[in-house]
């Protein structure tokens, strides 16, 4: 079978990062996997060799309402040129920008279009069901994914039957972390791009009012992300921040880091304080290494991996001071702290396997 991922380019980012792991699966299964970028730049992530990349050239014209046609007909023929049995659009941009040329190349073809839900776009979705182009994209759609069953309820009655569930793989290395539990919880992590949809700016409000409060001398938080340019003032105002209650010594942006799995094993607990999510990568990982978890309560995604005080601690979204209370929790009862985390690298081991998941979605795609 010849399957198409689609997206904007393959810069650091969950969907991209997704994207690719499926990708790479699907080619070890024998497939014929292609993946077609509308960006030339960014590479972040290792593509299987097996998987071949497709970049869409368009045409330098000047004249605006010439320039969108003849950008709508190029991509339509080298999509079409592709012959892909199904196409797979990963990021939501695409489903505006690109949604009706993959249809057009769809038409009078074999060719079949799953949407795939990225990013808890539920959130917009329930505000944007007047759209008129978001129905034409979703009602044009063959099937549509979504990483979580909460994902579905945001979708109108008459769109239940094209839903199907496949949750994002997790790498078996963070599985293979090796976790020693101490009786000292200090040394706090983040993962997650620098961008307001992860809310940062909440994280270090409630790390410094936790060390203010308790007076925790040894606690410190350590960010890992790269800041994409656009939002480039996130990570200005994050850093103001850090200078303005002199948490030099305490908060560090670290940036983007190739071997992550190398700072979980050096962490002892995980914060994550996203506004919104689909199925989060950062934290299942971070569960899957043994780390005690500490999330915020998004419409989808975190509470469908914790369970709360069992397997980690969700609190609401936005609240400063659950985060804080949870915080202090976690290095006043390093013992539960711990308990949570191994509960949580067991919840990871019954997710299912790289291959169970990929072969779940294969299925899915066939019919």
């Amino acid at each position: 079978m010849r399957i198409i991922f689609a997206i904007t380019n393959l810069k650091n980012g969950g969907a991209e990062r997704a994207l690719i792991v499926f990708a790479n699966q699907l080619a070890g299964m024998g497939e014929d996997v292609h993946i077609v970028c509308t960006e030339e730049e960014g590479n972040d992530y290792a593509v299987d060799e097996r998987v071949t990349r497709h970049l869409i050239r368009l045409p330098d014209i000047r004249i605006p309402k010439v320039r969108g046609f003849c950008n709508i007909l190029f991509s339509v023929l080298q999509i079409r040129k592709l012959a892909g049995d199904v196409i797979i659009p990963f990021y939501p941009p695409l489903l505006l920008d690109y949604g009706v040329r993959f249809r057009l190349a769809a038409i009078f073809s074999k060719t079949r279009v799953v949407y795939a839900l990225r990013c808890g776009r539920e959130r917009q979705l329930s505000a944007e069901r007047d759209n008129w182009l978001y129905k034409l994209a979703y009602y044009s759609a063959d099937r549509i994914w979504i990483q979580t069953p909460r994902q579905s309820k945001y979708f109108p009655a008459s769109l239940q039957k094209k839903i199907f569930c496949v949750p994002n793989i997790i790498d078996s290395r963070f599985l293979e972390i090796p976790r020693t539990y101490t009786d000292k919880i200090s040394r706090f992590i983040s993962v997650g791009r620098i961008h307001p949809q992860k809310n940062q700016k909440m994280l270090l409000e409630a790390f410094a009012d936790m060390i203010a409060r308790t007076g925790n001398r040894e606690a410190t938080l350590t960010i890992y992300g790269k800041c994409a340019p656009e939002v480039y003032e996130t990570e200005l105002e994050l850093r103001a921040y850090i200078r303005q209650h002199h948490l030099e010594e305490r908060v560090f942006l670290a940036g983007r880091v190739t071997r992550i799995e190398e700072k979980y094993e050096q962490a002892d607990a995980f914060v994550f304080s996203s506004d919104y999510e689909g199925c989060p990568n950062a934290l299942m990982e971070a569960m899957a290494a043994g780390l005690p978890c500490v999330s915020t309560d998004c419409p989808t995604g975190p509470a469908d991996l914790i369970e709360n005080e069992k397997n980690g601690w969700l609190i609401p979204v936005g609240d400063v001071r659950a985060l804080s209370e949870k915080m202090e929790y976690l290095t006043a009862n390093p013992r539960a702290a711990n308990r949570a985390g191994a509960a949580a690298r067991e919840r990871m081991r019954e997710w299912g396997s790289a291959e169970e998941i990929a072969a779940k979605l294969l299925q899915y795609i066939r019919r």
